[in-house]
């Protein structure tokens, strides 16, 4: 079990359910909990990055960064990826956090990062998408977008998938970073982006969740909430899950947009979201944590850390 971690003495982590872990908490930033050998907590809090002991929190290394962190995180076996608003990609040695490459944008970084075996993928307030080289982070492409690029990216084997305030969705091809297709939305898109097989699922500020056509971009449903929508966004094999700013958060039928189950919380959901084959955990501003059951929307637990929880994930130990 990952031990609490606290700010201004609040604890934040160290729930276990049925053996499966809350490992992604984000406070002011987006700490990831990743299964790799210590250190296992990565956080990014005010203008630093902190790698901090899986067993009892202890801070094993900083890295000051030249402003806030507020991107998401990234992990693999031997880097930490995160993005900060003095306008940088950081790649950083797992072990004792020194910087082993940086990549400077026109802007504030403060995108979700997504990277693969070769490339790191971060949007940036210069309107751009990047591929930077996973090993020395040098630029393999950029695509340019018409505003501010703050959503999740999401990538499969052929294509990057990022949202921007200039209301679209776009895929972008892996390897040269050209336009395969864009969506248009009614409102900036800034919330995290899913895929499965078929959809790209997406929310936007103009209220809507969105399922749009993996191969073409075409729509495939919409479904309306009574306000934007700025979560996280997961997907399993029979719904779609988001939360938005009308307190709610929403399980819909993958295949048609219909609404499944809708659990009201104390106030706005504009945070993190993950689920298991059980149940759905969202953060809420109402400064709780929920546990949400999957077949009928029902709650099986809530936690309150005081701040809620911007970003949620979860692993499950061999």
């Amino acid at each position: 079990m990952i031990p609490p971690i606290s700010i201004d003495g609040t604890d934040i982590t160290g729930v276990t359910i049925d053996g499966v872990e809350v490992d992604e908490i984000t406070v002011d930033g987006t700490p990831v909990f990743s299964a790799a050998p210590p250190p296992s907590v990565f956080a990014g809090v005010s203008n630093n990055v902190l790698a901090l002991d899986q067993t009892d929190g202890s801070q094993l290394w900083s890295f000051s960064t030249g402003n806030n962190v507020s991107s998401g995180i990234a992990v693999d076996d031997s880097a930490v990826y995160a993005g900060s608003n003095d306008n940088n990609v950081y790649a950083l040695d797992i072990n004792n956090g020194s910087e082993i490459w940086s990549f400077t944008t026109g802007d504030n970084v403060s995108s979700g990062i997504a990277v693969d075996d070769s490339a790191v993928y971060a949007g940036s307030n210069d309107d751009n998408v990047y591929a930077l080289d996973i090993n020395d982070g040098s630029e393999l492409w950029s695509f340019s977008t018409g505003n501010n690029v703050q959503s999740g990216i999401a990538v499969d084997d052929s294509a990057v998938y990022a949202g921007s305030n200039d209301n679209n969705v776009y895929a972008l091809d892996i390897n040269n970073g050209s336009e395969i297709w864009s969506f248009t939305t009614g409102n900036n898109v800034e919330s995290g982006i899913a895929i499965d097989d078929s959809a790209v699922y997406a929310g936007s500020f103009d209220n809507k969740v969105y399922a749009i056509d993996i191969n073409n971009g075409s729509e495939d449903w919409s479904f309306t909430t009574g306000n934007v929508v700025l979560t996280d966004i997961v997907v399993d094999d029979s719904a779609v899950y988001a939360g938005s700013f009308d307190d709610n958060v929403y399980a819909i039928d993958n295949n048609n947009g219909s609404e499944l189950w809708s659990f009201t919380t104390g106030a706005f959901v504009d945070g993190g979201i993950a689920v298991d084959d059980s149940a759905v955990y969202v953060g809420s501003a109402d400064g709780n944590i929920y546990s949400i059951d999957t077949n009928n929307g029902s709650q099986l637990w809530s936690i309150s850390t005081g701040f809620g929880a911007d970003g949620i994930a979860l692993f499950s130990p061999e």
